[in-house]
């Protein structure tokens, strides 16, 4: 590479000059000598192109010969560089030495980073290095959130370089290495070395501008001055931060996390997938299995995030909905604080509704690990079956009665686990249909596999008789029927019409348990529908509740409803918090049922009013475009993408009849399907399909 390399030396400097050129020589470089501006011979009046009042404001001292000097010499560097034809340029001071790799870890930089106006090659101190790009010599490339880093002992520079930083430092305004890296302030794509390429000479142990004592003193202001200059250099950190944590416009290491080929321990490997099956456990067994799970995939994954990922621009961003998510559940803790410091009350589930503090970590945790996802699927199938085939009542089925799960605290909390089973086992059915890479017994052995989950799946479904289940999953069949007939892929259709043939002979044997589970609450809908529209919901409720006709378990779900609808009312914007709890004791019913709504949206809108159903609108559907979007651009199946709007659906229509979001399932499916939308969030960054603008 034919590299010019301008050494800047004082004539006097002999001494420098002769280890420079020597070091230069045997490593095979030639130098081409800029002759510096020697300080001690120019008075002050002499000096040009200096700004002296904004110089002393802004270093809260005067300036001395010797920067002055060596400001001008590099600025004379540059012209010279500029005059020959070569597009990039090495300069370099005479207290440097080259070594015999020197030549190639430039070269190594260079392609590394093909776009760059400085990088700077030798640095006094590094603190709290960045990591863009790391160069086939082990060189690491990027920028650091503390300086100044002192030296501009050597630094590679363009032709755009040299162009920008003659026309935006040509007035003097602080010293030459401190102007050098304020690409903040000139707009310029300035980097630097993590290690020094050039090694310093022992005659740099000596400044050449403050003399053998290396002091400024002399040189400093008063109080005032240097007070008012402090501000203004803590101003500019502040400012360099900022621009240091954003992402600089030059190529970036990106870690492909879900090779194959990536290094991780096999055992933790495996206890990630034991984790995240944990995670969705609660459609086989209600329990907290869930939280437990959530948390430590969440706490793995923080660690490693602080441990590698925190100081290199690799890393995925959490982006704005990220932050909401961090500012969401602050803000949780900050009203549930508030309320228990002046009630000491706290409720029983009120924390609930700060996990989406680990959501986008969790999110993280996917990438971070998960290697095989057809797999984990697979292994979500084998577990549902098992678990179904445990907790049917056949002989219950058979006989008509409803039976008492024992998986389950009651046949709701089964029937909606069941819908959700269904749903995702429909899409595995289909994904294994467009699989290319298994052979025909082994889709045939998932086919099985799927339709026995399926069966029973329904079975629960319907001998579990929960209305509110059956409408949901409804719509959401009615929805994904739609969906598939507009893609109109022939085996997907096919899928959709077997499973149409399987539901329609359920209902068909099941005719008897629809018609006596479902026919006075259809009755009893047809009635209130036009009674809100006449008088509004609260009278209508009112007379429902008084009338003897309407069935008690609606009833007792209108009582609830009514009296949530009367909290909510005093605190529409915000909501009560925890607080409602006071307040519910004042209610105008008192139903069996003593502190669950029966309806999720309200379960939200009591303690957070319009702002967390906002919150919570937004976050679901942010992350469904998010998996839409990874959807498009294949780098998630497109069965990914029809179980999680289908569920979603499915999730948000069951909860209008149930507090389904204060269960173990509804809280372990809202944190799966965030933490979901992340992941495809992290891929779509992977892939720079999208660049978010945040620190982290």
């Amino acid at each position: 590479m034919n590299l010019p390399i301008f050494a800047i030396n004082l004539d006097r400097e002999t001494q420098r000059w002769s280890e420079l050129l020597a070091s230069a020589e045997a490593a095979g470089l030639t130098l081409q000598r800029i002759a510096a501006v020697d300080g001690r011979a120019l008075a002050e009046k002499d000096w040009t192109e200096i700004d002296l009042p904004a110089a002393r404001k802004l270093s809260g001292r005067d300036i001395l010969s010797g920067e002055y000097a060596c400001y001008r010499s590099h600025i004379q560097a540059l012209e010279t560089f500029l005059a020959g034809g070569s597009a990039h340029g090495l300069i370099v001071e005479d207290d440097v030495l080259f070594s015999e790799n020197t030549m190639r870890r430039i070269e190594a930089i260079i392609a590394a980073v093909p776009d760059f106006d400085v990088i700077k090659l030798t640095n006094h101190r590094i603190s709290f290095f960045m990591r863009a790009v790391e160069t086939a010599e082990g060189d690491e490339i990027g920028r650091a959130l503390h300086g100044p880093q002192g030296s501009a002992a050597a630094y590679l520079v363009t032709r755009e370089g040299a162009q920008g930083l003659l026309s935006a430092l040509a007035v003097m305004k602080m010293p030459w290495d401190v102007a050098l890296e304020r690409f903040w302030d000139t707009g310029l794509k300035v980097y630097s070395v993590r290690q020094n390429v050039l090694g310093f000479a022992a005659s740099s142990e000596i400044s050449g501008i403050a003399g053998p004592s290396g002091s400024y003193k002399s040189a400093r202001l008063g109080g005032p001055s240097r007070l008012r200059a402090g501000v203004l250099r803590a101003s500019d950190e502040l400012r360099r931060l900022h621009h240091v944590l954003l992402r600089p416009p030059l190529p970036r290491d990106t870690l492909d996390y879900a090779k194959d080929n990536a290094p991780r321990h096999t055992l933790l490997l495996l206890l990630v997938a034991l984790a995240i099956l944990a995670l969705v456990s609660a459609v086989w067994r209600e329990a907290d299995t869930y939280r437990y799970a959530g948390l430590a995939l969440a706490l793995v994954a923080l660690i490693r995030w602080f441990r590698v990922d925190l100081w290199t621009y690799s890393k995925p961003l959490i982006g704005w909905v990220g932050f909401l998510c961090l500012g969401w559940s602050l803000y949780v803790f900050i009203r549930l604080a508030i309320v228990y410091f002046g009630t000491h009350q706290l409720g029983g589930a009120e924390g609930i509704y700060m996990f989406p503090l680990f959501y986008a970590t969790t999110g993280f945790a996917f990438l971070l690990f998960v290697r095989q996802p057809a797999r984990l699927v697979l292994w979500f199938m084998i577990l549902s079956l098992v678990f179904l085939a445990a907790d049917t009542f056949y002989s219950n089925m058979f006989q008509g009665i409803q039976p008492a799960p024992w998986l389950f605290n009651n046949p709701i909390h089964a029937s909606v686990a069941a819908g959700f089973i269904f749903l995702c086992t429909l899409q595995f059915m289909a994904y294994s249909a467009q699989r290319t890479d298994l052979r025909r017994a082994t889709k045939n052995l998932y086919w099985a596999l799927s339709a026995a989950v399926l069966l029973l799946a329904l079975v629960n479904i319907i001998e579990m008789r929960s209305k509110g289940v059956w409408l949901a999953l409804a719509l959401a069949l009615l929805l994904l029927l739609v969906m598939t007939l507009a893609k109109g892929h022939r085996r997907e259709l096919l899928v959709s019409g077997g499973v149409l043939v399987i539901v329609a002979a359920g209902i068909v044997a099941a005719h008897n348990i629809f018609s006596s589970t479902a026919d006075d609450t259809m009755a009893f809908v047809k009635t209130l529908v036009p009674d809100v529209f006449r008088h509004g919901v609260l009278p209508a409720f009112d007379r429902a509740i008084a009338s003897d006709a309407v069935p008690l378990a609606a009833k007792e779900r209108l009582m609830l409803w009514a009296d949530a609808i009367d909290i909510w009312k005093r605190h529409p914007i915000f909501g009560a918090s925890s607080s409602w709890l006071t307040e519910w004791e004042n209610r105008t019913y008192h139903p069996m049922i003593f502190n669950v709504f029966h309806n999720g949206y309200l379960e939200i809108a009591v303690r957070y009013g319009v702002v967390g159903l906002a919150f919570f609108a937004f976050l679901y559907t942010w992350s469904a475009r998010q998996v839409l979007l990874a959807m498009r651009a294949k780098l998630v199946a497109p069965a990914a993408w029809f179980c999680y709007i289908s569920t979603l659906v499915f999730f948000a229509l069951s909860i209008l009849t149930n507090s389904n979001n204060r269960l173990a399932m509804g809280e372990a499916f809202m944190w799966f399907a965030a933490a979901f939308g992340f992941y495809c969030f992290y891929v779509r960054q992977q892939k720079n399909l999208v660049a978010p603008r945040t620190y982290f």
